[in-house]
């Protein structure tokens, strides 16, 4: 299992992202910078089909900078790639 958080601050929802990777599934949490109470949390299944669908959530939660150093980390240690 990989874990990694990302302490972004005011570039993102809650201003921490969790991101959890196990042998089935890809996990993102938003955490609340002040208490790291949980904001929002998604789960993705590890499959190049989930591509996009995590690029679009954390697009959602955070700048595209952020977004993009997220997904590099997801995809090194998930082994997932775009189909493009």
């Amino acid at each position: 299992m990989n874990l990694r958080t990302f302490r972004i601050g005011e570039y993102a929802v809650g201003g921490i992202i969790r991101v959890r990777i196990n042998l089935e599934s890809i996990f993102i949490q938003t955490l609340d910078w002040d208490t790291e109470k949980e904001v929002t949390r998604n789960s993705f299944p590890l499959n190049d089909e989930s591509y996009w669908l995590i690029s679009d959530r954390l697009h959602e939660l955070t700048s595209s900078f952020y977004a993009e150093r997220i997904m590099k980390f997801i995809e090194e240690n998930a082994e997932i790639h775009s189909e493009i």
